[in-house]
């Protein structure tokens, strides 16, 4: 995978998942009706990840499979994160929004996205693309922060939800919401921020699934970082929240995690053809 111009596998999930998703944003934000169900806090951060899957995610799926396509082996990782990230995003829609018409666009575009990691990820293998770094690899920059980011949000969630647990109420973030249970602690509890750990010291101990996983993880945490951010300020212009500060402090998450993941991948050999 990333050798050959003539595999088209990333580009014959990349197309209609982006399609999917370009669909359910813009009808998001342009259809009034779509959100009519949702708190307006959820709404907002609804509004705001449609702006995200639009500006970012849409573009960044198409160009990376694109550059996959023509041998770019960095793109490999940019694909895999964004669409980790996709269907991480498609079951918050599919599971946390209530029923509309964009249901089965939602479901669609999970699926599609969720079997576009597994497949590409098998197809690629862990070990050819430890054989893509020369000896100076920086494993251990990346390994860190991608351990720190998974520790961090462990830490920012369990802030929230231990005290209500502690006193049997409800969480504040979801009595804004309207929700039964808050999907991003759920699927980071249970999936997102243990794949970070993981991966991390699997890189730290320069495993060959390390190598794959880990940057792919980082990338997750940098497109995470910008859609909090933009989360936040959506939710200030609608008057709902009041840290415009965090905006700023995700933003910076974001550069920091760019730099480590371009550093990291100068040491990428360039393919042979």
């Amino acid at each position: 995978m990333g050798h050959s111009q003539r595999d088209n596998t990333v580009l014959y999930f990349s197309i209609p998942t982006a399609a999917l998703v370009i669909t359910a944003s813009l009808c998001g934000f342009l259809c009034g009706n779509i959100y009519s169900h949702e708190t307006s806090a959820w709404v907002a951060q609804a509004i705001g990840q449609d702006l995200v899957n639009v500006a970012v995610i849409v573009p960044t799926i198409l160009v990376s499979a694109f550059l996959l396509r023509s041998g770019k082996r960095a793109a490999l990782l940019v694909w895999l994160g964004t669409m980790m990230y996709t269907a991480y995003t498609f079951v918050i829609y599919s599971f946390s929004v209530h029923f509309n018409p964009l249901f089965l666009v939602y479901c669609w575009a999970l699926g599609l996205s969720a079997y576009a990691f597994i497949t590409v990820v098998v197809k690629s293998g862990a070990a050819p693309v430890k054989e893509w770094f020369d000896e100076a690899r920086g494993e251990y920059l990346v390994s860190t922060v991608v351990l720190l980011a998974g520790v961090l949000f462990y830490l920012l969630w369990l802030k929230e939800d231990l005290p209500a647990m502690l006193g049997n109420r409800t969480p504040d973030n979801l009595q804004a919401s309207g929700l039964m249970t808050n999907p991003v602690h759920v699927l980071d509890y249970s999936l997102i921020l243990p794949g970070f750990i993981v991966s991390s010291i699997l890189l730290m101990k320069k495993h060959a699934i390390g190598y794959l996983l880990a940057p792919v993880f980082l990338i997750f945490g940098i497109l995470m970082y910008v859609t909090i951010a933009i989360l936040v300020v959506v939710m200030q212009m609608k008057g709902i929240t009041d840290t415009a500060g965090a905006a700023i402090v995700f933003l910076l998450f974001a550069v920091v995690g760019t730099l480590v993941l371009l550093r990291f991948l100068r040491h990428m050999k360039k393919a042979t053809r």
